[in-house]
């Protein structure tokens, strides 16, 4: 398997959950450029850095998903969590001397594109619709954001900052 290439089919066209796919996409090929590299303690670091800020993805599209009130995003979570404990049980392999870089790669790999194509597509028309609808409101409330396109995601979820530890890219969001 080879370096993961970003296509137009895995956009969902939701700006803050097409970048944090790319960047989930970036950590995973840094994980393949590692792979091969007798430097464990690096390979630590992009393993950790990988599980930490796809949890971190899970929680934001968790709590999008809830806000939006999406039909299944129990088995949406469901899904997360399963995952979640796949890596943690491959991270814990790799912290007790295994070699499970190539493993982690190809499952990575695999999951990222099917989720993204499967269980995320099936979304984006709910999630689309509450984005819209949360702007429209902001708009009429407040007329000095006509023009931002931009989503205000820590006005969207000011509960998501108590349930998550800043780490990451949540740090940078909730520190603006």
């Amino acid at each position: 398997m080879a370096h993961l290439v970003w296509t137009a089919d895995l956009d969902t066209g939701i700006g803050e959950i097409d970048r944090q796919h790319r960047r989930i996409a970036t950590y995973i090929n840094t994980l393949y450029d590692l792979r091969a590299s007798p430097d464990r303690q690096a390979l630590s670091r992009v393993i950790a850095d990988t599980a930490d800020y796809t949890e971190s993805h899970f929680a934001f599209e968790e709590n999008l998903l809830e806000q939006a009130g999406y039909d299944f995003e129990g088995p949406h979570k469901k899904v997360h969590e399963l995952f979640i404990r796949r890596i943690v049980s491959i991270q814990q392999r790799f912290e007790n001397g295994e070699d499970v870089a190539e493993e982690l790669h190809q499952v990575l790999s695999r999951w990222l594109f099917s989720h993204i194509r499967t269980e995320d597509h099936a979304y984006v028309e709910t999630v689309k619709k509450y984005l819209q609808r949360n702007r429209a409101q902001r708009e009429r409330a407040d007329s000095s954001t006509r023009g931002d396109a931009r989503t205000d995601y820590e006005h969207m979820f000011p509960e998501l900052e108590q349930r998550m530890p800043k780490k990451g890219w949540l740090a940078r969001l909730f520190s603006r």
